[in-house]
C-alpha cells in the first residue's frame, strides 16, 4: 500500500512539473497579456501617423487608438520580455506595423 502511495505521488510531482514546464511562453499574443474592457483602461493612448513606439508599464490596462480603430489591453508580459511588436496583439486589420511597445518594470513590486 505504502508503495502505491509513493506511485500516485511521484505521478502527481511529474504532472506537476510538466504543468510548470508549460506554464512559459507560447509564441501568441498571451505572453503579452489580455484583451480587457475599454471601461477597464488606466489611460488611452492615441497612435499618430509618425507613432514609432508607445511605452506602458507592466500590469496597467490600455485602450489604444488609430483612425477611429480602439482595443484595451492588460499588459502582463513575463518578466524578461521589456518590448515587442504591437502587432502582436492589435487586431488583425490596424495599421500598427512597425511600432514596438516598451515595457517598464512596475514600480508596485520593485524592491527597496
Amino acid at each position: 500500500m505504502l508503495n502505491t502511495h509513493r506511485s500516485a505521488l511521484a505521478i502527481l510531482c511529474a504532472v506537476l512539473a510538466g504543468s510548470a514546464i508549460a506554464a512559459g511562453p507560447t509564441g501568441t499574443a498571451a505572453d503579452y497579456g489580455t484583451s480587457a474592457h475599454h471601461g477597464a483602461a488606466q489611460r488611452i493612448i492615441e497612435l499618430q501617423a509618425d507613432t514609432r513606439h508607445i511605452n506602458v508599464t507592466r500590469g496597467e490596462t490600455v485602450t489604444i487608438v488609430r483612425a477611429g480603430q480602439r482595443f484595451t489591453w492588460h499588459v502582463q508580459t513575463f518578466s524578461n520580455k521589456t518590448i515587442f511588436a504591437l502587432a502582436e496583439i492589435a487586431p488583425k486589420d490596424m495599421a500598427v506595423d512597425g511600432i514596438a511597445v516598451y515595457v517598464a518594470a512596475n514600480p508596485q513590486y520593485a524592491g527597496s
